[in-house]
């Protein structure tokens, strides 16, 4: 067989002779970068929803058991397992996140192992690197939810599926196996999909020699499937998997119109390489004119996709034979997950394609040791400073910086007179988990307010007979990207802008007619 064949020779890595790796040396000094970059602001900025709905999960105050709290999970119920302890020695946000910021640590010098068994030294220590330096890993690496354990359960899951491959497979090994297929899944569903693609590259490519091979290689596959069977047909009853079918309706939109759009596979992208905090923010996105935003910020996002893209296409050169298994290891996640959300199963973000994250940066780690010295070290000099500016940004620039509802609720609670209530169409219950004043919480339900009308009824019913109300507004385009409340309540009476904050904006009303209150 040629060793340019797409699907490689039976046994392609067993005796072959290994990658050098990156050495202990090294490993050290970049796991030290990583821990430095996970570890310092992990507490600065508020939770945000997502991040609630942990707390929610395994909040002490309940009195319930860990199991007990466990048992419906099914977003994440490892990360739960993980924090429960810590809420209950401090309920901090640093309790929240230190195990997302661990287990960000820790993958750094696994990739490097990972990718130094199959390539060389070079290659081992740019790719342990650009995944140290990373933003994307580095914001989920400070997020109390279970993608940094995802992210971390995939790289563990090909270490060792690697080393099964290339010095055969024993019991031992794929028990390890089948623990971090169950442990990833357990993380985040997303690395179910990862797992297809394992089980696409050991019949094409792995080939097992004899029937005790493929009975441990199969056990070490389903087991992982049998471990976390409760939690997957869990989802599936949650879950509305019948639009997956070919030629079945989707319905009506799960969340108002779909999330999916050609602009999101480059857009993922764009967010491996630099996360969330270079070119526009993610609330820049989400305004009414986010497309003069991004025209303003062409040269930056031409200058990143250029840095980013001359690397990755020469790494693609490297999966020449028998490494274009790494090819299945994205394609395929980020397939599924593609199809899931153009048939309508659930929204697409670049979060639920996390696992493929530590391939995507292997390719382009490939492709800077690839190419010639002086071409790769410029390349790797613009790669490696973009990706410093954005983390940067990230950790020191209140621009990127998550909806700030901790200081909201803190400041809204020290306001005069005391008591009166709150309108928050959106991001009700994080400005709850900090709010520690007397007024009463008012939700909307999550009413999309895309009328005059609509927001007119929404002041009518549930601001009925309350003549002051303080109104904190954040993630506006969830329900209201108009800005239609605002005006409605200015209609019916004075509307005054009290503060303003890092993705928060705090008014307050007073009805036409009605005496005192803040003047």
């Amino acid at each position: 067989m040629s060793d340019h064949s797409l699907v490689p020779a039976a046994g392609w890595l067993e005796g072959r002779e290994r990658g050098t790796g990156p050495g202990v040396r090294y490993l050290i000094l970049v796991t030290l970068l990583a821990a430095a970059l996970r570890l310092i602001h992990l507490g600065r900025q508020s939770l945000w929803i997502d991040e609630i709905m942990t707390w929610q999960s395994v909040r002490p105050d309940l009195d319930l058991g860990f199991w007990q709290q466990l048992a419906d999970a099914i977003q994440g119920p490892l990360y739960l397992a993980a924090v429960w302890p810590l809420v209950r020695i401090a309920d901090t946000e640093v309790m929240l996140r230190l195990p997302a910021a661990i287990a960000g640590i820790v993958a750094v010098p696994l990739l490097g192992m990972m990718v130094g068994r199959l390539w060389d030294a070079r290659a081992a220590r740019l790719a342990a690197l650009l995944l140290a330096i990373n933003p994307f890993h580095i914001w989920y690496s400070q997020e109390a939810r279970g993608y940094a354990f995802a992210m971390l359960a995939a790289v563990s899951a090909l270490l060792v599926f690697v080393i099964m491959a290339q010095d055969g497979v024993n019991r031992r090994r794929a028990g390890m196996l089948a623990g971090l297929i169950a442990a990833g899944i357990l993380s985040n569903m997303s690395t179910l999909f990862l797992w297809v693609a394992l089980a696409i590259c050991l019949v094409l490519a792995v080939r097992p020699r004899g029937w005790r091979a493929w009975g441990l290689w199969a056990a070490a596959g389903i087991g992982g499937l049998l471990a976390v069977s409760p939690w997957l047909l869990r989802a599936a009853g949650i879950w509305a998997v019948e639009r997956v079918v070919p030629g079945s309706g989707v319905g009506d939109a799960l969340r108002g119109d779909t999330t999916f759009s050609p602009f999101a596979l480059p857009y993922t992208v764009w967010t491996f390489f630099y996360g969330y905090s270079l070119g526009p923010s993610l609330r820049e996105l989400h305004q009414p004119d986010r497309l003069a935003i991004v025209r303003e910020s062409l040269p930056l996002l031409a200058v990143g996709g250029v840095a980013a893209a001359i690397p990755t296409l020469f790494g693609l050169r490297r999966l020449r034979g028998n490494r274009w298994c790494l090819l299945l290891w994205i394609v395929i996640p980020l397939a599924v997950v593609t199809w899931l959300a153009v048939r309508n199963v659930k929204p697409y973000n670049p979060r639920y394609v996390a696992v493929t994250l530590p391939w995507v940066l292997t390719l382009a780690a490939l492709g800077l040791s690839y190419l010639p010295r002086r071409v790769g070290l410029a390349a790797s000099v613009a790669l490696i400073g973009l990706c410093g500016w954005s983390v940067a940004n990230h950790h020191f620039l209140d621009h990127y910086a998550k909806a700030d509802l901790r200081e909201a609720a803190h400041w809204v609670a020290a306001q005069e007179p005391a008591g009166e209530p709150i309108l928050i169409p959106a991001g009700l219950r994080g400005f709850a988990y900090y709010y520690r004043g007397t007024g009463q919480l008012i939700d909307t339900d999550r009413t999309r307010l895309l009328t005059d009308a609509a927001a007119a009824n929404l002041v009518a019913t549930r601001l009925a007979g309350v003549d002051r109300c303080w109104l904190v507004l954040t993630r506006s385009w969830v329900g209201d990207p108009d800005d239609r409340l605002p005006a409605a309540l200015a209609a019916s009476g004075r509307l005054m802008l009290a503060r303003k904050l890092t993705g928060v904006r705090v008014f307050y009303w007073r009805r036409s007619g009605a005496e005192g209150g803040r003047r």
